[in-house]
């Protein structure tokens, strides 16, 4: 168990390092079991923030996915990749969120609620994109977007159109990507609470 970071690390790096030798274009979908529960920071981060388990295992999650940027930029294939992050909901409340906050650390920002609730702090996550030649570094957009979204704008920069039925709630982003006005039909997303 405390090689849940560490181990499926190794294996992307692996994985990366081996197919950027082929030449080809490869997909990597890297999904970490962190920073959710079972909250087990391995024993290189284990107490390295000073703050609480969460805070160690947030780290290590940085380290995680700075390795496989790191074999990206050592295997020549930056400039040719496209590296998506993001998450799924916003922080649970019984991770050590008190801990957070006495730490000086809100785990929602500004937005009220966590994970499950209905608020804006359960559902907002980042979505960080490195892009070179594509997207601008250091841009942001306010586009608003669903995890949905990823299946058109995936097959829109492959130049692949969506199914005929059963994904008509993904819509592509990819012009807030390359820093075009938001054209996006998407105005509301439809969000619940587990309450």
């Amino acid at each position: 168990m405390q090689e849940i970071l560490p181990t499926p690390t190794r294996r992307a790096v692996h994985y990366t390092r081996n197919r950027a030798q082929d030449d080809q274009p490869f997909f990597l979908y890297f999904a970490l079991t962190s920073p959710h529960e079972p909250v087990v920071p391995s024993e290189a981060f284990r107490g390295k923030s000073g703050i609480a388990p969460i805070a160690d295992f947030v780290m290590e999650t940085d380290w995680s996915v700075g390795e496989v940027l790191r074999a990206i930029d050592e295997a020549g294939i930056a400039d040719d990749t496209l590296v998506i992050f993001t998450a799924d909901n916003g922080h649970s409340h019984y991770t050590g969120w008190q801990d957070l906050i006495d730490a000086g650390h809100q785990p929602s920002g500004p937005y009220r609620g966590h994970k499950g609730d209905i608020w804006e702090g359960g559902h907002r996550v980042p979505l960080v994109v490195r892009w070179p030649g594509e997207v601008k570094p250091a841009s942001s957009s306010n586009q608003l977007v669903c995890l949905t979204d990823l299946l058109a704008t995936c097959l829109d920069i492959v130049g692949s159109e969506l199914p005929a039925h059963g994904a008509e709630d993904s819509l592509s982003f990819l012009p807030a990507l390359r820093g075009e006005p938001d054209r996006s039909p998407r105005r509301s997303l439809v969000s619940h609470s587990n309450m």
